[in-house]
């Protein structure tokens, strides 16, 4: 699992950038075989007049299904990163189960009805 930041005016200090790393990591750990790559993007919309404006979007790359795009605003950054890995981890964890779900109904073998009259 590959994880890139993209920072636009956002300075992410070395610490943000330390716990964004260590919570991906901690919320992918079971899934990070099936997962090519979480892209999060760290941005303040409203620059320096503050207010409810930190973002955070996570898009999760699982080989074989649609790109998952994730999206939290809060007042601190960390919130919005702790929100939005959450989230996105949830929604991973299940489109890779309903993979493994389709996967087993289609290789699943019939049932011989003859076998089970005898």
């Amino acid at each position: 699992m590959q994880v890139h930041f993209i920072t636009n005016e956002f300075f992410l200090t070395p610490s943000l950038r330390d716990y964004l790393s260590k919570r991906i990591q901690f919320a992918f750990v079971a899934l990070q075989n099936r997962i090519a790559t979480v892209s999060v993007r760290l941005r303040d919309l409203n620059g320096p007049r503050g207010g409810r404006d930190m973002l955070c979007q996570l898009s999760v790359v699982i080989p074989g299904r649609p790109k998952l795009l994730i999206k939290d605003i809060q007042e601190d950054m960390y919130v919005a990163i702790d929100c939005a890995v959450k989230r996105a981890s949830y929604r991973a964890s299940r489109l890779i189960e309903r993979q493994r779900e389709a996967v087993r109904k289609v290789t699943r073998p019939a049932i011989n009805e003859e076998s089970d009259s005898h």
